[in-house]
């Protein structure tokens, strides 16, 4: 609807001023409902023009987060790709350290490998001063009882005295175990070697209690009770050589025997 049409039909419904009234009074009365409308009229355009930028806006923010969510999208996607890019140069890298322990093992293992069986030939074959190498079925230092090697550790220094465990962790340490005696010869023979070097304490041997029983390392049990008193739970068996063999607790300290089997030659 025009401005124009909109004022007049104001001025017709909205005036109250009588007929008689003077034309100038009528024309001022005219001016200020014609004000009035106007002014209205104003307001309202305002009003509309205010729905029609906010319908008008509506599309323009839509296309803005539309364009934000765009652009984290990318970003996103872009540290995603960096992240991947980084996990890949991290995977790389602990590939290729791995890769260089395992031929560093290799090359220790080979060394390893050919120094022991160096020391093995030196041990069982040493070379006497014309260099000429004479094998034995033991070790240097150590003593052949039929098919086994011992070798007695009779320093009662600290800290060589060990419990029965740490003696036999000992042993095991030198590819051999606490001793374990057979049979009566066997006992005879380990017993000489013992009172020449016999030690106060005795020598740990591979024979402790277990479930109430004495029973040798190698699962066996002791087949002659005469060579030592009854079994008690958290005890071990010692040697002293010419005075027989005893049991004390194993957390005891003592020196020990070690035993090997003995080489073919």
């Amino acid at each position: 609807m025009a401005e124009g049409d909109v004022n007049y039909a104001s001025v017709v419904f909205k005036s109250d001023q009588p007929r008689n009234t003077t034309s100038a009074a009528a024309a001022a009365n005219d001016d200020t409902v014609y004000d009035e409308v106007k002014v209205k009229s104003e307001a309202s355009q305002r009003s509309a023009d205010a729905h029609g930028r906010e319908r008008c806006l509506w599309p323009v923010g839509c296309l803005a987060i539309a364009c934000v969510l765009l652009l984290l999208g990318l970003v996103g996607v872009a540290i995603y790709q960096g992240k991947n890019t980084k996990l890949e140069n991290v995977i790389q890298e602990l590939k290729e350290n791995f890769t260089k322990q395992i031929t560093d093992l290799e090359d220790n293992w080979e060394k390893f490998n050919v120094s022991r069986a160096q020391w093995t030939i030196d041990s069982y074959c040493p070379a006497d001063t014309s260099k000429a190498r004479t094998c034995s079925a033991c070790q240097k230092g150590w003593y052949q009882i039929q098919k086994s090697c011992i070798v007695l550790h009779n320093s009662e220094a600290p800290p060589d005295p060990k419990t029965w465990e740490e003696a036999r962790e000992n042993c095991r340490g030198r590819d051999a175990d606490l001793f374990v005696v057979h049979d009566e010869e066997e006992k005879n023979v380990i017993d000489g070697y013992i009172r020449e070097l016999a030690v106060p304490n005795g020598y740990w041997m591979g024979l402790r209690v277990e479930g109430g029983t004495w029973k040798w390392i190698n699962g066996t049990n002791l087949t002659d009770a005469s060579w030592i008193e009854p079994p008690a739970e958290g005890y071990c068996a010692v040697s002293l050589g010419n005075k027989g063999w005893t049991s004390v607790k194993c957390d005891e300290k003592r020196t020990r025997i070690c035993s090997q089997k003995a080489l073919s030659v």
